[in-house]
């Protein structure tokens, strides 16, 4: 009777104001997003643009050496795409886990607002460039479709899936690394040079699985990094074979990687608050 109208009144108000909490928490992390997008499109000589020039770049790059070279690893998809493919995600990572590991000092000041958390600016910049690298695929798989006046996309699910697994994964050893590194320094040092050397040698930018002898693919699959690479490949072109590459691994690394890194978080919060 009256209460279990109460009940279900009072349980009710606590989901309300759940919800308004994390409505508030999600309008937050946006604007932060739109925030850092602005400052960081002030700062460059080419505004919006060059925050996209960088990747762009390096692909223009690489399809020049790949032209000039004459590889052939690369005849199921165009050489463009292709490299897209590898590009992208290898910035999209970089960007993501770099920024988790400098985002909470430089976001020092916002800190006085109670509502802002480190956690809060960690996802904006999170967000900033997922945006950002998904703009650069949707960008250059445009131009190649009416380029060549066709569209191929074989399965545009698996291709989402792995994009916003791939985000998950950064996110996670960002922030992992970015906790423990307030304990260990020399993690953060670690944690940069394998991200700028390591992992550009075995994330499939210069080279497809498939095309490395089968003793040879344990020295680089064990890259989360290369499966997101190349699931991606296989989700535009399904003939484009991927032995060795696995979706489940991948999703096991960037759920493990993110459990750690909240927990991690979470556990050390007062710490990333008094850093100076």
């Amino acid at each position: 009777g009256a209460a279990m109208v109460n009940l279900l009144t009072a349980f009710g108000r606590r989901v309300a104001r759940i919800v308004n909490g994390l409505a508030l928490q999600v309008r937050i992390v946006l604007a932060l997003a739109d925030r850092d997008f602005f400052m960081r499109a002030e700062k460059g000589s080419f505004g919006v643009w060059g925050v996209l020039f960088e990747p762009l770049a390096l692909m223009l790059t690489l399809l020049a050496l790949r032209i000039l070279v004459r590889m052939k690893t690369v005849d199921l998809m165009n050489p463009l795409i292709w490299l897209a493919c590898g590009v992208t995600m290898l910035y999209l990572f970089k960007k993501i886990a770099i920024k988790a590991l400098t985002g909470v000092a430089k976001g020092q000041k916002m800190f006085f607002y109670r509502r802002i958390r480190p956690l809060d600016t960690l996802l904006a910049s999170t967000l900033l460039e997922a945006r950002l690298h998904a703009s650069i695929l949707i960008l250059i798989f445009i131009s190649e479709s009416f380029w060549f006046w066709r569209v191929q996309l074989d399965n545009p699910a698996l291709a989402l899936i792995d994009f916003i697994v791939t985000v998950m994964l950064a996110f996670g050893i960002g922030v992992s690394a970015l906790v423990i590194g307030h304990r260990i320094p020399i993690v953060k040092t670690l944690t940069k040079f394998g991200l700028n050397r390591i992992l550009l040698w075995t994330s499939g930018i210069f080279f497809a699985t498939y095309t490395l002898p089968g003793p040879a693919r344990p020295l680089v699959t064990w890259n989360p990094l290369l499966h997101s690479v190349e699931i991606l490949r296989h989700s535009i072109n399904s003939a484009y074979p991927i032995p060795d590459i696995s979706l489940d691994y991948l999703l096991t690394c960037a759920f493990l990687s993110c459990g750690f890194g909240l927990i991690f978080y979470f556990s050390n919060e007062a710490l990333l608050l008094s850093d100076d």
